[in-house]
């Protein structure tokens, strides 16, 4: 895991506590923070990744019409 920065800061359009949280929610589902610390909460084998990883291979295929 690469280290990352997600960072919201109040001024310019955000203006309240509530739009600084948004901001800074939107960035981290973007940058795919939550994804990959829910991923890591238990250990998956290389079996399973593999598996896994070809099976989401498999339905973006079909999903393009391949």
């Amino acid at each position: 895991m690469k280290p990352v920065n997600a960072e919201a800061r109040l001024g310019g359009k955000i203006r309240t506590t509530e739009q600084l949280i948004r901001a800074f929610s939107r960035k981290v589902k973007k940058i795919g923070l939550i994804r990959e610390v829910k991923s890591r909460i238990f250990y998956e084998s290389k079996g399973t990744k593999r598996r896994r990883k070809k099976h989401a291979a498999k339905n973006r295929s079909q999903r393009r019409g391949g």
